[in-house]
């Protein structure tokens, strides 16, 4: 769970600004860039686009669950039904998949705009954490997996404000046995995670969000080191 001092109303509008940015990104495909390969390894621009519907309607689930005061899983048949569906979805013309991304994330939008301030602190089965925290992982879908569609938006595009909650998120794949200081070059924002041998690893800070989250930077980082560390692994999605 990650502490936000994010009001779920600005979260929403947030959100919505990142879903807009994504329909306005897929409009620039025609079906075969759509089956051309992503940034994400085996997967086309298509697989993208199917899991970030999937994805809606999942987060969905939950806060309709949540506000019933039930758990339910993130998926209805679990991951095996969730990977066939990116699967097979991804086939389909690029005109669907938009199609399907708008009513999922408008879906997503509506349910939330009638939960009351309580329903966003009930528990979900994501993450064992809250409804607010499953609009925070809506965020980071849209504004990453905006840049794994590589069509033009970079992790230098991010909103600034979605940089720092992508570095307080990541902070936990630190790597082990490193006291890792994070130092921006562009921004007053610093940080030190974790103990042990120090490796400072300075940049922009939109950089330093985007090597914690693992994709590729838009300028070098720069580091103490011998070479920057390597990350532990991304925060589990599943409730264990």
């Amino acid at each position: 769970m990650v502490n936000s001092p994010i009001a779920p109303d600005e979260l929403v509008v947030r959100v919505s600004r990142s879903h807009a940015r994504l329909l306005e990104l897929v409009g620039r495909l025609d079906d075969r860039e759509k089956d051309s390969p992503s940034a994400l390894p085996d997967w086309t621009r298509g697989h993208v686009l199917q899991h970030l519907a999937d994805n809606a309607r999942a987060f969905e689930r939950q806060a309709l669950a949540a506000a019933q005061g039930e758990l339910v899983d993130m998926y209805d048949g679990g991951q095996a039904e969730r990977d066939q569906s990116i699967d097979q979805g991804a086939a389909r013309p690029v005109a669907d998949l938009r199609e399907d991304l708008i009513l999922a994330q408008q879906a997503l939008v509506d349910t939330w705009g009638r939960l009351t301030p309580a329903d966003w602190q009930r528990t979900v089965r994501f993450r064992h954490a809250r409804v607010l925290d499953t609009a925070l992982a809506r965020w980071r879908e849209a504004e990453i997996h905006a840049v794994d569609l590589a069509v033009g938006y970079r992790p230098r595009d991010w909103p600034r404000e979605f940089a720092l909650h992508a570095l307080d998120f990541l902070s936990a794949r630190a790597p082990v046995g490193t006291r890792l200081a994070l130092r921006a070059t562009d921004d007053a924002f610093s940080r030190v995670l974790g103990a042990g041998t120090e490796v400072e690893v300075s940049g922009a800070v939109r950089d330093l969000a985007a090597w914690m989250a693992g994709r590729s930077t838009d300028e070098r980082l720069e580091t103490t080191g011998s070479h920057v560390p390597d990350l532990g692994p991304w925060p589990p999605d599943p409730a264990e």
